[in-house]
Parts: structure tokens; C-alpha cells; sequence
């Protein structure tokens, strides 16, 4: 039976083996008053009301993985990586062995879900021109993600499909696989921005932004299944029930593709004569500033797909054999099984996978002079189980403290789609910014149960930026001030 279950689980071998693929971003250095380069991300209009005349990025990294099944734990900090891992935990060469005993499963019934993204910032700016704000930006993206995996596969998947490593002690005489899906998609961003700050009365404001973006797209893939559903006959025959399997691949040629962010942001502040007690002295910037987004509006074309489709109509007996039992080439396996069994249909066509469309609310409330609590809801307007590129939707509240030359926050998440509630950290030290959004991994080491990270450097009024210069400055003119007063 070790075998023949090993061919049910072969279409989401695929899956497994191009786990490579990275791709996604959100940090809460975008709605303070100096990450302008950072809210091209949130909402394009936000950069219109900025502590900067000018802002450049020279380079960031946002990268996470996280999942519902797997847990890693180690018998030592990751901290100890490179030079201070047990000797017990090194190879002959020195280098941290890996275990694959280290990873726990977490087996309670429920349908599983992986992603891996990471977002790549290059070069970016943005600069002010009287009332208007003008910007450029790059961004290369990546995502593989795996939704609705059913915990028998999956753990079928772990085990390497092994019988003898109990792979298949989740499956039953009679069982179905439910329906899932897999994508995995990466592209490269272009954009240009521009946003205007509308004053109003009362020292409020107006700022509306777009930007526009060139993409072009690099490989991708989406697989689909109707389920399977199987009946064992003996120990290396099953009869398979009728179902379809669908896998689309494409990218061989570059994609081109547009996209579009449009937002808006008013910034409020009290009429003067509701401004009571310390308002002016702590509310230096605004009372609260509110935000509305639609981001990445468009899509991606390739004329290059390849979709390839696997109707089995009719109950059909599949006997297994040794070709597949130890067999590393995955993708080998799975095509020599939708070649073997049932109707295969190829065809080659265009084939157009839109960008990760979500709808993105921020706020900001200015608590004291440097002081503030913020909050974003970043929902997906793209399907969990869609072949499109998707960024997963969450809720962030965030208290931070925010100087010219330091910021630090400490963010609390629903994440992941609200199912996991997460705390992060950020700080920004002159021109370096780095954070998570999964603080506890860091802390807790050797218990990881997803990864985030982010980091990167961006610097503004590079003229002003000194600490030295600034003290200086501010010497120069307390002088002056009081040489004034003695000529006085």
C-alpha cells in the first residue's frame, strides 16, 4: 500500500519541489511622518505629507515564510550559527548539520496552507516641488504559495512518500484527497509617482496620489485538482475515481504587464478654538491622519503558456511499481504518471495572471510630540485559491516613537490572512531601517514557527542629515540669538 499511495500524492510533488520560488511587504515605517520612499507600498498619496524635502532608497529586503503544519525546533540558538554550534550539531567540515527530526508536524485534522515571499527594493526616490511630490521606485517580487492541502497529503509529503517511515498512516483503505491548489509567480516592478498636498483650513489637508507601473513578468506556475478520490484493491493496485488535474506553466518568455495605485489621505487637525490645554504642544503634526488605497490595479500577459490538462472520465486501475518508489525527480514522476494514466491534453496559448489587488486602510493618531499609534488593514481582492499573484491579507495596530534620527515601534498583527496573531519591531537609525512582523521567532529561537524580516537603508536632506552638523547648526544660532540681544 506504501506505493500506491505515493502516486496519489504525486500531484502536489510539484508543489514541494519548487518551493524556491520567493515573494511580499508590509511595514509600519510607511505611515510615519519620515519613511516617504517606504508608503509608495501603502498608499501613493501618503509621500505627499512628509518630514523630507527629498528621500532616496538605496536598497531593501522583505522576506517571510510562513505555514500552518510545520514547526522547526533546534537544540541550540540560532544565534549560535556560524562559530559557536555544539560540536555535536557540526559536520566534519564544521557547518551546522540540519535534522530533519527538527521539524514537527502539527497534525490536528485541519487543512494546511504554505507560503514563502520576499519583496527585493532597489533604487527608489522621491522628491518635493512646491505643493506637488514626485517619485520613482523599483521592485522585484516572488511568491509560492499552497492552499487547502489536506493533512494526509501532506504529511504523506513530509515523509517523502516512504511507507516505511509511516508516510501513508493517514490514509485510509477508502479515502479522498480534497481539492487544492498551488501558485508561484515573480515579477519586476518600474514605477513612477506623483501626489499633491491640498491644503485646507485649520491646517488640515488633502493628498491625493497615484503611481503607475511597468512590470514585466518571470516564470510561474498554477496547479488545480478536482480531488481524488481512490479504493484500494490489494497491496500495490488501486482503482482511481474519475477527477481532473490541471497545471499551467509559464514565464519562458517575459511577461509585460501595467499596473496602477490610486489613494487618497487627509490629514486633521482641530479648529483652533478646540484646541484646549497641551493640544498645540503635542499634536505638532496632525491630530490623526487617515488613509484610502487600491493598490496594484492590472495584470501581467505571456504569450508562452503551456496548459496541460489530466481528465481521468472513468474508474481506472493504476498498479504501481519500483519506477516510483525512491524516485527524487518529482517532476520526472509526475510526468510520466499524467502521460500514463487517464487523457492528457496539452495546449500552448497566452495566458494573463494579474497583480496582488488589495484594498489598504491606515490610519495614524498623534498621541504626544513624538508619540503616535497607527493602524493599516491591508485586505486582498484576489481569491485565496486564485492563480493570480496575491499578497495575504492582515490588520496592524502599532504604537511607535518617532525622532528625525530614530524611530522604534512594536506592531500587533492578525496575520496571514487574521489567522495567526503575531507581535513585531521596528526601529530606524538614521539612514538604516530594519524589523520583523514575527518578533518571537527571534526571541524563542529554537522554536520557529514562521519567519519575517525586513531591512534595508534610506537617507533624506542628506546636507542636513549630520548629528555633528545639527548640533553645530544649533549652537550657531543660539549665538546669534544672543548676540542680537546684547546689540539690542
Amino acid at each position: 500500500m506504501g506505493l500506491l499511495r505515493k502516486l496519489l500524492a504525486l500531484t502536489i510533488l510539484l508543489v514541494f519541489s519548487q518551493v524556491s520560488l520567493v515573494a511580499q511587504y508590509h511595514t509600519q515605517l510607511g505611515l510615519g511622518n519620515y519613511g516617504s520612499v517606504h508608503s509608495f507600498y501603502l498608499n501613493p498619496s501618503l509621500n505627499a505629507y512628509s518630514a523630507y524635502n527629498w528621500q532616496i532608497n538605496l536598497a531593501g529586503l522583505w522576506a517571510n515564510a510562513n505555514n500552518n503544519y510545520l514547526t522547526l525546533k533546534l537544540p541550540y540558538s540560532i544565534y549560535k550559527v556560524p562559530n559557536k554550534i555544539p560540536v555535536a550539531y557540526q559536520t566534519e567540515s564544521g557547518n551546522p548539520s540540519f535534522d530533519k527530526a527538527g521539524l514537527r508536524e502539527k497534525l490536528n485534522g485541519n487543512v494546511k496552507y504554505i507560503s514563502v515571499s520576499s519583496d527585493v527594493y532597489g533604487p527608489a526616490f522621491t522628491f518635493k516641488s512646491k505643493t506637488w511630490h514626485f517619485g520613482m521606485f523599483t521592485q522585484v517580487s516572488g511568491n509560492v504559495r499552497v492552499n487547502r492541502v489536506s493533512e494526509a497529503l501532506a504529511h504523506a509529503a513530509f515523509q517523502e512518500f516512504d511507507s516505511t517511515k509511516g508516510a501513508f498512516s493517514l490514509f485510509g483503505a477508502n479515502s479522498n484527497i480534497r481539492p487544492f491548489n498551488a501558485n508561484g509567480n515573480a515579477r519586476a516592478v518600474l514605477g513612477f509617482n506623483v501626489s499633491k498636498d491640498i491644503k485646507l483650513d485649520w491646517k488640515r489637508h488633502l493628498l491625493i496620489g497615484a503611481s503607475i507601473k511597468k512590470v514585466w513578468g518571470f516564470q510561474g506556475f498554477h496547479l488545480s485538482t478536482d480531488g481524488l478520490d481512490y479504493r484500494q484493491i490489494n497491496s500495490d493496485s488501486i482503482v482511481v475515481l474519475p477527477t481532473e488535474i490541471a497545471l499551467i506553466d509559464y514565464g519562458n518568455k517575459l511577461g509585460h504587464g501595467w499596473g496602477v495605485d490610486l489613494g487618497a489621505t487627509y490629514v486633521f487637525h482641530k479648529k483652533e478654538f478646540k484646541q484646549h490645554g497641551d493640544y498645540s504642544k503635542f499634536h505638532t503634526r496632525y491630530f490623526a491622519k487617515v488613509g484610502v488605497a487600491l493598490m496594484d490595479i492590472g495584470s501581467v500577459n505571456y504569450t508562452d503558456a503551456t496548459f496541460r490538462s489530466l481528465k481521468i472520465v472513468q474508474e481506472t486501475g493504476v498498479k504501481l511499481n519500483s519506477n516510483y518508489s525512491g524516485n527524487s525527480n518529482y517532476l520526472g514522476v509526475l510526468d510520466s504518471f499524467m502521460n500514463e494514466f487517464g487523457n492528457l491534453s496539452t495546449t500552448t496559448g497566452n495566458y494573463r495572471v494579474g497583480l496582488p489587488t488589495r484594498l489598504v486602510l491606515t490610519g495614524d493618531v498623534q498621541i504626544r510630540k513624538n508619540a503616535f499609534v497607527s493602524g493599516t488593514i491591508s485586505q486582498s481582492l484576489r481569491d485565496r485559491d486564485s492563480r493570480h499573484a496575491r499578497y495575504q491579507s492582515f490588520l496592524m495596530v502599532s504604537p511607535r516613537l518617532e525622532y528625525r534620527f530614530f524611530e522604534v515601534s512594536l506592531p500587533i498583527l492578525l496575520e496571514y490572512d487574521y489567522r495567526a496573531l503575531r507581535m513585531g519591531t521596528s526601529f530606524r537609525f538614521g539612514p538604516l531601517y530594519a524589523g520583523t512582523n514575527s518578533l518571537l521567532s527571534f526571541i524563542n529561537t529554537r522554536s520557529v514557527k514562521d519567519a519575517d524580516i525586513f531591512i534595508g537603508i534610506a537617507f533624506g536632506n542628506l546636507t542636513e542629515f549630520s548629528f555633528k552638523k545639527q548640533a553645530k547648526k544649533k549652537l550657531q544660532k543660539s549665538k546669534r540669538n544672543k548676540t542680537k540681544c546684547f546689540n539690542f
